[in-house]
């Protein structure tokens, strides 16, 4: 009886822990990016988390992201985009190489709150505020 009572226990727990996750996944991926929302020249007002990249990405940083695809993002090899999942992906247009995966976290006129993860072996992940510029 026990093992039964430890068992059931054990399964209850897993499912609390199972469902808790699901749900920050489904937050974080609430808010979609469209092209009518990205496209345009963006500074950065805010970087909040892991930034391991604060030689190139800070406050005051512009980056550009136009409709035909191309960009000239924070990082010098970031130079295209594609929409997936309603997540901006980056990538170095020369050999298809990720960068990094935005996610839109909130939006409020033309200010942007985006959260940045790497790509790759890159662990980094960060949090700005995007303020459009034109």
């Amino acid at each position: 009886m026990k093992k039964y009572l430890l068992g059931v226990l054990t399964i209850a727990l897993m499912s609390i822990g199972f469902t808790a996750c699901s749900s920050e996944d489904d937050n974080e991926t609430s808010l979609s990016f469209t092209k009518e929302i990205i496209v345009g020249k963006w500074e950065i007002t805010n970087i909040a988390g892991n930034n391991e990249h604060s030689t190139w990405l800070a406050v005051g940083s512009e980056a550009e992201f136009k409709a035909d695809g191309t960009c000239k993002g924070w990082f010098s090899m970031e130079d295209a985009y594609k929409i997936e999942g309603g997540r901006v992906k980056t990538y170095y247009a020369q050999t298809s190489e990720p960068m990094f995966v935005y996610t839109l976290l909130s939006q409020n006129g033309t200010t942007l709150s985006v959260r940045m993860n790497g790509t790759l072996d890159d662990k980094s992940s960060c949090t700005l505020t995007l303020q459009k510029v034109n």
